[in-house]
């Protein structure tokens, strides 16, 4: 039988004053890693609670904010983004067929402008001639024939001819220069605006695409947000079943701390101790060492384990939580993650809108100009013109009468039958030309129809598009003032709850150590008795399995530490195991309420 050389001489007292002092410093370290487990695993836990109310406030926010985006406000900005696109283009598309319409009244215009400078010089023609037959009426007359009234008649109605072109040439060249202001304006917008009207409806039709495209992911955004919600609840119900093994493990250690308070005892022969001889002593203190030595690896593993479940669960908790929150930036926010609301974007777009819709309007400006005065300047030279046949027709037939009459005359009369002559090739000149007038004025007025079409985008139209956009505008600005102001309260709820999170993370970041702490007490328990054998005595195993089971057993509260204690104890003290065992279960009711996990 070999016996610890501790319980000899000198060197014996000097071992046991050791082991005594080991002792000493591991009860002390894991008293405190104890108190440490916890307070680490109450902290954490009310942290997890706190946690845990801020977010049901979370799903609240995710809730609003699904269904603002999703709400009538945005929905109707994207019906006014939609018809204000299309505006946009008929806006182009009216300004390029308008512009069309310009040139071509600009090019009857210069027809008609020819036509009446024209009428000018025959009307000059007539007037010399006139004034030639007044001469020449003159002399007739002294010869006996009176030809005044005709000549009188003739210069009166070449006058009221001459002043009516010259009215509607006047008139003509005022429609004439607002035809050439128009389509300079007009040409000068297209120049510069009409690629950018086609660029903007182009960029509001894809801006739709998107506001659609984030409704229908503001509706998905209350499944995803519980599929969200559905795995950190589970996370953080498995964080809080993970916290509750805190007292379990703490328990051990208590339990553990116990026997090796009752291993110093037996070690120094005092207390329990007492009562046992040397042998006793030797038996008790190789079975405390390594029965404490496996309760504490179990409690170390069973830390480590623990932790590493906690810290998967708070990991996820945070990177779930996180993920949700970028989900719902992503789909409030424009693209490229930028801090501003999409509706920003489209705020933008819209402005942009009404810039060009203000620049449209004051560049048709001179195309009312120009309608406003087309049909008065139409109307005043279709009536010359009308008057100018009649005044033709008068001027031919008094032409042909004095004629006739020159003619009777004979030699004298022959001056005035060519001046009547004369009169009457001009005139039918000025018929000629008016004839073609008529046409041209009418083409001008069946073209200027263009510019005063029913669905003409005129003032009034720019108004109530302008209208139309400020209305949604302001409500697309209060619906991102809701929403801007949900997202931060979002935002720092989320960010509280994930502070939370780090905080219990990093209340766990020494549970590794603190699970080596109590593995290393282990391991050195186990190494002090690496060589040591147990007596051949079977009084004094008896006496130690007694001890052990009066002041051991009893303590236990969890399955595991007497699984254990039964195996190690079986091992080292099999002949007393089997007759320990009634004295162990005195009690089986107060035991079997006591088996259970924490």
């Amino acid at each position: 039988m070999r016996v610890a050389s501790e319980m000899g001489g000198v060197g014996g007292t000097t071992v046991m004053l050791a082991q005594e002092t080991g002792l000493a410093r591991l009860v002390e370290a894991l008293e405190g890693t104890a108190r440490e487990i916890d307070v680490t695993f109450a902290r954490a836990g009310s942290q997890l609670g706190e946690g845990l109310g801020l977010f049901e406030g979370l799903k609240e926010r995710l809730t609003t904010l699904s269904t603002d985006l999703s709400g009538p406000e945005i929905a109707r900005a994207g019906t006014t983004l939609s018809g204000l696109a299309g505006e946009l283009r008929a806006i182009n598309d009216g300004l390029l067929q308008e512009t069309g319409v310009l040139q071509q009244l600009a090019a009857h215009s210069k027809d008609a402008s020819q036509v009446l400078e024209r009428l000018l010089e025959h009307m000059r023609l007539i007037t010399i001639l006139a004034r030639s037959a007044r001469i020449e009426a003159v002399s007739v007359q002294a010869a006996g024939r009176d030809f005044g009234d005709f000549t009188s008649e003739i210069v009166a109605l070449t006058t009221q001819a001459q002043r009516t072109i010259q009215n509607c040439a006047r008139d003509h060249d005022h429609l004439s220069a607002l035809l050439g202001s128009a389509l300079e304006a007009q040409r000068d917008f297209e120049g510069r605006y009409g690629q950018a009207l086609s660029a903007l409806a182009a960029k509001l039709e894809q801006t739709l695409v998107e506001v659609t495209g984030r409704q229908q992911r503001s509706v998905a955004l209350t499944s995803d947000a519980a599929t969200h919600s559905g795995k950190i609840a589970m996370a953080a119900g498995g964080a809080i079943i993970a916290l509750q093994s805190g007292d379990s493990i703490r328990q051990q250690l208590e339990h553990a701390i116990k026997a090796l308070r009752l291993l110093a005892a037996v070690t120094a022969g005092t207390g329990e101790g007492a009562a046992l001889d040397a042998e006793a002593r030797t038996a008790a203190g190789i079975v405390l060492r390594r029965l404490e030595a496996a309760q504490l690896e179990e409690s170390a593993r069973s830390l480590a384990q623990d932790a590493d479940s906690i810290e998967a669960a708070l990991a996820l908790l945070a990177g779930d939580t996180a993920g949700l929150l970028d989900l719902v930036r992503s789909l409030y926010q424009g693209d490229g993650g930028r801090s501003g609301s999409f509706l920003a974007d489209l705020e933008a777009d819209l402005a942009e809108a009404s810039d060009l819709l203000a620049k449209c309007d004051r560049a048709r400006a001179g195309v009312d100009r120009v309608t406003s005065a087309m049909s008065t300047v139409l109307d005043t030279c279709q009536q010359t013109v009308a008057a100018l046949a009649g005044t033709v027709s008068s001027i031919v037939l008094i032409g042909m009468n004095a004629g006739l009459r020159a003619a009777r005359i004979g030699t004298g009369g022959r001056s005035l039958v060519v001046i009547a002559q004369e009169l009457k090739f001009a005139a039918d000149q000025v018929a000629a030309d008016a004839a073609q007038l008529t046409p041209t004025f009418a083409q001008m007025q069946e073209t200027s129809v263009g510019l005063k079409s029913g669905g003409r985008l005129d003032a009034a139209h720019f108004a109530a598009l302008d209208q139309a956009m400020s209305e949604s505008l302001a409500a697309l600005r209060q619906t991102g003032d809701r929403l801007a102001a949900t997202l931060d309260q979002l935002t720092r709820e989320g960010g509280g709850f994930a502070s939370v999170v780090a905080q219990a993370r990093l209340s766990f970041s020494n549970a590794g150590a603190m699970s080596d702490l109590i593995a290393s007490g282990a391991a050195e328990l186990e190494r002090s008795v690496a060589e040591a054998a147990m007596p051949d005595d079977p009084a004094a195993a008896a006496a130690a399995a007694q001890l052990i089971e009066r002041q051991v057993w009893p303590n236990y509260t969890m399955v595991g530490e007497r699984t254990i204690h039964q195996a190690i104890v079986g091992a080292l003290l099999p002949a007393q195991a089997g007759a320990a065992a009634p004295v162990v279960v005195a009690a089986p009711a107060q035991d079997e309420a006591d088996d259970f996990l924490f």
